[in-house]
C-alpha cells in the first residue's frame, strides 16, 4: 500500500500531466465548436431583445397553457394563435399525445422530429427550452391537457445572419490555454507543498481521537480551525462521537425504561392472575356451594379475564407503536361527518352509564384531513375511557368540540370530573403513569391508554396535550394536518 507521500508525489505528477492532455484535447474541441457556441448566445440574444416587445403575447400564451390547455385544440383559438404569430414572423408546432395536431411552419412536421428529438432529453416541463435547427431558433415547452394528455409547444424563430461572420478567436484562445496551463503548473506545485505539510498533523490527531473511541471515551472532543476539507473531516468525527455519545446515552434510557416497563407489567397482570387463581380454588375447594355463588365467581374469573386480555392487547399495541411498526392507513376523512358518527356510536354505551355526550363544531369549511379511521377510534376511546374514570358528579358530562386552524384541525374532548393535580398534568402521557400513585386498579385502566393516543397522534403529525382544573375537569386537545399540509410535511 502506497504511503501518504508517496500518494501526494504520484498526485502531483498526474496533476501535471493529465491537465496538459485535457488542454489539449479541449483546445481542439473548442475550435470546433466555438463557433456554433457562439451563434447561438447571439442568436438567442437578438431574439430575446425581439422577444420582449411582445411579452404580454408571451404572458397571455403562458397562462394558456397552464390555464386553459384546451383551447390549444380550439380552431378559432389556434387561427386567433396563428395570426399573432405571424405577425411576430414566428411559427407554431403543437403536439398532442406525441402527435403532431397544428403546424403553421413551412416545413412538414415529420421532416423536423429528428431536430425537435433533443428536447426530449431534457426537463421541459413548465419551462421554455431553446435550441437551434438548420433554419429557426425553437423554443420548446411542456404542458398538460385537462385531460392528462402530454402536449409539447414549438415556437419557431427565422434565423438571422449576424453570425455569418464570426471574429477569428483562434489566436485569443491559444493565449488562454497557455495562460491555463502555466497557472495549473503553479498551483499543483504550491498546494502539493501545502498539502505535505497539512495533512500529517491532523490525520495524527484524527487517529489519537479514534483510538480514545476506541477504548470507550466518549468524552475525547476534536476540532480545527480552519474550514475545509479537513475541517469537515474534523467536523463529521466530532459529530459520529457525539452521535455515539447520544445513542450510549438512549441505550442506557432504553434499559430502564425496559426494566420500568418489565416492572409494571408484572405489577398489572398479578392483580387478575391473582384474583382468577383465588376464584378457581374456591370452586375447587367447594366454597361456591351453590348456583348463584358459582355463577358469581365465575363471573369474576371472566371479569379478570378480560381485563389481562385488554392489558396484553394494549401493550401489544403499544410496543408497535414504541418501535415504529405499526402500519397506518391514511385517508381523506370529512372530520365533521366523522366525529358525528362517533358521537352517536358513543352515546349507546355512555347513556347506559348516565353520562351525557355533547358535541359541538365550528369547522366551517369542507377541508379534509389526513387520518387513519382505525386508529383515530382508538385516540377516542382511550380518552373517553379516561374521561370517565375522573367523573365524580352527580350529572356527568363529556364534551367533544371541533375547531379549524389554518393548517389542522383541532378536537378537545373535555369531562367535569374531578380533575388532574398541576404537578401530575405533565406526566399523563407517559407510559405505565396512573394519577393514583398506588397503582390502583379498581377506577380500571392500564396507564398506557394515554400515551397509545400520543403515539398515534404523532404519527398522524399532530399535538395532543392536556389542561385540567381539580374539582372542575380535564380537557385534552389533539391536532390533525389537514390533506394539503399533511402531503407537504411529508414531501
Amino acid at each position: 500500500m502506497m504511503s501518504l507521500r508517496s500518494k501526494i508525489w504520484a498526485s502531483y505528477i498526474i496533476m501535471i500531466i493529465v491537465p496538459l492532455l485535457l488542454a489539449v484535447l479541449s483546445a481542439r474541441l473548442i475550435l470546433i465548436n466555438y463557433e456554433q457556441d457562439h451563434q447561438l448566445q447571439i442568436i438567442e440574444t437578438a431574439q430575446e431583445e425581439k422577444l420582449k416587445e411582445h411579452m404580454d403575447f408571451l404572458n397571455e400564451l403562458e397562462n394558456t397553457l397552464v390555464n386553459q390547455p384546451d383551447n390549444l385544440k380550439n380552431s378559432f383559438y389556434l387561427t386567433y394563435l396563428n395570426d399573432k404569430i405571424s405577425s411576430f414572423d414566428m411559427g407554431v408546432l403543437i403536439q398532442y399525445n406525441g402527435e403532431f395536431k397544428y403546424n403553421s411552419v413551412s416545413v412538414n412536421a415529420e421532416k423536423l422530429k429528428p431536430y425537435l428529438s433533443k428536447f426530449l432529453q431534457q426537463d421541459i416541463t413548465g419551462r421554455w427550452v431553446s435550441a437551434t435547427t438548420k433554419d429557426y431558433i425553437v423554443k420548446c415547452r411542456a404542458f398538460t391537457y385537462s385531460d392528462e394528455t402530454p402536449g409539447l409547444i414549438y415556437l419557431f424563430m427565422n434565423r438571422t445572419a449576424p453570425w455569418d461572420t464570426p471574429p477569428d478567436h483562434t489566436g485569443y484562445v491559444k493565449w488562454v490555454f497557455l495562460i491555463f496551463i502555466i497557472c495549473i503548473f503553479l498551483t499543483n506545485s504550491f498546494l502539493t507543498y501545502r498539502l505535505s505539510k497539512s495533512l500529517i498533523e491532523p490525520l495524527d490527531s484524527v487517529k489519537k481521537a479514534a483510538k480514545e473511541i476506541q477504548n470507550g471515551n466518549l468524552d475525547y472532543p476534536i476540532s480545527y480551525p480552519v474550514k475545509n476539507e479537513i475541517g469537515d473531516l474534523y467536523q463529521a468525527f466530532e459529530e459520529m462521537r457525539l452521535k455515539l455519545k447520544q445513542s450510549q446515552a438512549l441505550n442506557a434510557q432504553y434499559e430502564n425504561s425496559r426494566k420500568e416497563l418489565v416492572s409494571n407489567i408484572s405489577h398489572d397482570l398479578k392483580t387478575p392472575i391473582t384474583a382468577i387463581k383465588g376464584y378457581v380454588q374456591g370452586i375447587i375447594d367447594g366454597v361456591a356451594n351453590n348456583p348463584a355463588k358459582m355463577d358469581k365467581y365465575l363471573r369474576t374469573i371472566l371479569t379478570n379475564a378480560v381485563e389481562m386480555e385488554r392489558l396484553t392487547n394494549d401493550l401489544f399495541l403499544f410496543s408497535k407503536l414504541d418501535i415504529k411498526q405499526l402500519p397506518f392507513s391514511f385517508e381523506c376523512v370529512d372530520i365533521k361527518k366523522y366525529l358525528e358518527d362517533a358521537g352517536e356510536e358513543l352515546n349507546f354505551t355512555l347513556n347506559v352509564e348516565n353520562i351525557s355526550l355533547n358535541y359541538e363544531s365550528y369547522y366551517e369549511s369542507n377541508d379534509l384531513i389526513m387520518a387513519d379511521r382505525q386508529r383515530l377510534v382508538r385516540v377516542i376511546h382511550n380518552i373517553m375511557e379516561n374521561a370517565k374514570r375522573h367523573l365524580n358528579k352527580r350529572e356527568k358530562e363529556i364534551k367533544i368540540v371541533l375547531r379549524e386552524e389554518k393548517e389542522e384541525a383541532l378536537i378537545e374532548i373535555s369531562d367535569n370530573g374531578c380533575g388532574i393535580p398541576a404537578d401530575k398534568l405533565p406526566f399523563i402521557f407517559d407510559r405505565f403513569f396512573r394519577v393514583d400513585c398506588a397503582r390502583n386498579r379498581t377506577t380500571g385502566g392500564s396507564g398506557i391508554g394515554l400515551s397509545i393516543a400520543r403515539e398515534i397522534i404523532e404519527a398522524h403529525q399532530g399535538r395532543i396535550w392536556a389542561e385540567s382544573t381539580e374539582g372542575w375537569g380535564t380537557s385534552i386537545f389533539f391536532t390533525l394536518k389537514k390533506v394539503d399540509y399533511f402531503v407537504a410535511y411529508q414531501n
